[in-house]
């Protein structure tokens, strides 16, 4: 068994270190702690009785919108898959770090099922609002120089 916490823990570590980097982005983009984010998030499992497992279990201890099943490969074979979104939250990135290390051990522990990772649904800042509206004013009418 511990061959797959090795692998689950590769898994972990790999996140958290392009996380600073990807809370970096979202900061670049508006994003600061007092910003809900509603995170989207993926799954993979080797079968359908690991995705329903996990799905009671994030059913049961999340308030997370979620559905499971299986995609075909080109080769033949099925890809099992948990996709979701969180209900928005506040994130530092040290809440983000926590998140991602909750998740990948609820795949751990209730699947298996390995954490493939999130997305941010950013929300659109005052300022961009503002700016995309300007750029659709006609042009003020005035004498030409």
């Amino acid at each position: 068994m511990a061959a797959t916490g090795d692998k689950y823990q590769q898994v972990l570590d790999a996140h958290l270190q392009i996380n600073p980097k990807s809370w970096s982005e979202l900061q670049a983009r508006g994003v600061d702690e007092a910003t809900p984010l509603a995170l989207d998030f993926e799954f993979t499992a080797p079968g359908e009785a690991e995705i329903r497992a996990l799905m009671r279990h994030l059913r049961t201890t999340t308030d997370y919108e979620f559905k499971g099943g299986a995609r075909n490969e080109a080769d033949g074979g099925q890809r099992w898959l948990l996709l979701g979104t969180t209900s928005p939250m506040r994130l530092t990135l040290d809440a983000l770090n926590a998140w991602v290390t909750q998740m990948t051990e609820s795949g751990r522990d209730h699947g298996p099922a390995v954490f493939d990772g999130w997305g941010a649904q950013i929300p659109e800042t005052k300022a961009a609002a503002r700016e995309r509206t300007r750029s659709k004013l006609p042009k003020p009418f005035g004498r030409k120089r």
